[in-house]
């Protein structure tokens, strides 16, 4: 993302245009302080969710080795059974050797492994499976995102931003018809053109950008008559000093987070700060690996690995550990036979993990048959993921029904028993 210049053009246009502004800009740009709102917690549970993109290869994430068919059908990426790291509770799974920390984080009880997660008539499309995890409907007949929607039917109270993506892209599970996240590439993607203080005190105040910042801060203090022209300056000022907040909260010299773990750290950030940010979201991509996967796959898995740790750490260091809790999807996993190319071509269910103090660690759900397959010889799923969501939803976030969310009535999903 550039920076955020605000020069005599843009003040024009923000200030002559108010109507049509206020009227198109996303609502977290809207919101401002409300006057008698519900205020958002100030110490509540926050979410961090982590999104594999390009369909992990669950099967060598989640290794079925009590199963011979898993030898027998990936005869160059089968891991050798000394090398795949044995979980002290199953005879018939255990996790790729390049998750060791989370080997360790699971043995400890913080994390919860569910296996073979999908939903009915898997679709193999990137877009379109993508689309179905994050908008949370297998039906594909929705535009908002399950978290977008949990926003928009929860109170905002004076939380300018609730939601987070880190990274330059909003991604669709935080889209909401009304409140929606934001994307924040860097503590200092924005910079305002009013003082080498940032806050145009440290400018001078003879200088055209001083005035203009002034002028625009200002705007709204003198009456007006139409509703939305006296709201649009005053939810501005909120937004500037929302942006101030966040550039506040790392160096504004460092640069953009350059691994997954550093987007985890700088989530956790944001997430403990006191702007009443709840969810955000981070992500890798590369799964997609259709060659070469012995070589490509355990790198990836290798930084999962460093970021989940990271994760622990970082919210071990608030104080509050039990406050936050991380999960991770992708948009699928991967077929059981390998190809012919030392990779493997897309596939249907996978493993989640969940991390952190109020995890009851395990595992759940059951791993699906290697040798009972779909139509297109792909495993068959034994939970639905909007299962774990709506364990995420109605036992963590507790401020909307999973059901309303979801559309689902709420006898039709299972919760998932991994919190405490």
């Amino acid at each position: 993302m550039s920076d955020y210049i605000l020069s005599r053009r843009r003040f024009l246009e923000m200030t002559g245009g108010a109507l049509a502004l206020y009227a198109s800009s996303p609502l977290w740009l809207r919101l401002g302080n409300t006057a008698g709102a519900e205020p958002a917690p100030a110490n509540g549970r926050k979410l961090l969710v982590v999104l594999l993109e390009g369909g992990n290869d669950g099967i060598n994430t989640l290794v079925p080795y009590g199963q011979p068919a898993y030898f027998d059908k990936r005869r160059t990426l089968a891991y050798k059974p000394e090398e795949i790291i044995k979980l002290s509770d199953s005879a018939m799974v255990g996790l790729a050797p390049t998750l060791p920390k989370l080997a360790k984080l699971y043995e400890a009880r913080k994390v919860g492994i569910i296996q073979g997660v999908g939903y009915d008539k898997p679709n193999l499309s990137h877009f379109e499976s993508m689309d179905i995890w994050q908008t949370g409907s297998p039906k594909h007949d929705i535009s908002t995102g399950w978290l977008g929607r949990y926003l928009d039917r929860s109170p905002a109270g004076s939380s300018v931003v609730r939601a987070v993506a880190v990274g330059n892209r909003l991604p669709t599970a935080l889209v909401g018809a009304e409140q929606s996240g934001v994307a924040v590439p860097s503590f200092n993607g924005f910079t305002f053109f009013d003082g080498p203080d940032g806050n145009g005190s440290g400018g001078d105040p003879a200088s055209e950008p001083y005035r203009l910042h002034e002028a625009f801060l200002h705007f709204g203090d003198a009456r007006l008559d139409d509703p939305v022209a006296q709201a649009m300056p005053a939810s501005q000022r909120a937004t500037v000093n929302a942006v101030r907040a966040i550039q506040k909260l790392g160096d504004p010299k460092a640069k953009p987070p350059a691994t997954l773990a550093d987007q985890v750290a700088m989530a956790v950030t944001l997430l403990a700060s006191d702007l009443g940010i709840e969810v955000a979201m981070v992500s890798l991509g590369g799964f997609d690996n259709h060659a070469s996967e012995k070589t490509m796959h355990p790198k990836l898995l290798t930084e999962v690995d460093a970021a989940i740790d990271r994760f622990a750490t970082t919210v071990a260091a608030t104080g509050k550990p039990a406050d936050y809790l991380l999960m991770t999807f992708s948009e699928f996993g991967r077929r059981v036979e390998e190809d012919g190319s030392a990779g493997t071509d897309h596939g249907t269910a996978a493993p989640m993990f969940v991390v952190g103090d109020a995890v009851a660690g395990g595992l759940y759900g059951e791993q699906p048959s290697l040798v009972n397959l779909d139509g297109n010889k792909n495993l068959i799923r034994t939970v639905d993921f909007r299962e774990v969501y709506s364990t995420v939803l109605d036992g963590w976030l507790r401020r909307v029904p999973a059901a309303d969310v979801l559309g689902t009535p709420s006898s039709g999903l299972h919760p998932v028993g991994f919190l405490r």
